[in-house]
């Protein structure tokens, strides 16, 4: 039987690297408000200013997401190590029902089909049709 593995725990030096991304955000928006209150201030700055807190709260629960992953993924190695499998895949639990959907056959427009020949006649060379226009055998057409 395999070792059992404990869950990943919160460390301090975790709370060190989100809390200097935080207060790295938080000072960016800052810096974006005072940009938008200044002379030369556009209101693209004052978008930025309140995307950076956005971004803080992002790192915030993307840490805790991945934890809460990651911890559950290890429980289930742990389950699995109990019974005797070694031979196991984790999957995360469905929100939806199993039932398969599948999109309509008409949702999409259906694509006319044509040959190679139709093709070239429709995108056919338009250019040097004018007599005043080099034609476009000249090889000095482009100078």
């Amino acid at each position: 039987m395999s070792e059992k593995r404990n869950k990943i725990k919160t460390r301090w030096w975790h709370i060190v690297l989100i809390a200097v991304f935080v207060v790295a955000f938080i000072g960016l928006a800052w810096w974006q408000w005072s940009r938008f209150q200044s002379g030369s201030g556009t209101f693209q700055n004052l978008g930025y200013a309140f995307q950076w807190p956005l971004f803080a709260a992002f790192v915030i629960y993307a840490y805790r997401t991945a934890m809460k992953y990651e911890n559950e993924r290890i429980e289930a190695e742990n389950e699995a190590a109990e019974v005797g499998s070694d031979d196991y895949m984790y999957q995360a639990p469905q929100e939806t029902d199993d039932q398969v959907t599948e999109i309509d056959k008409d949702f999409l427009p259906q694509r006319k089909q044509i040959s190679v020949e139709e093709f070239n006649a429709m995108n056919r060379q338009r250019r040097g049709q004018n007599s005043s226009e080099p034609h476009s055998s000249d090889p000095h057409a482009d100078f």
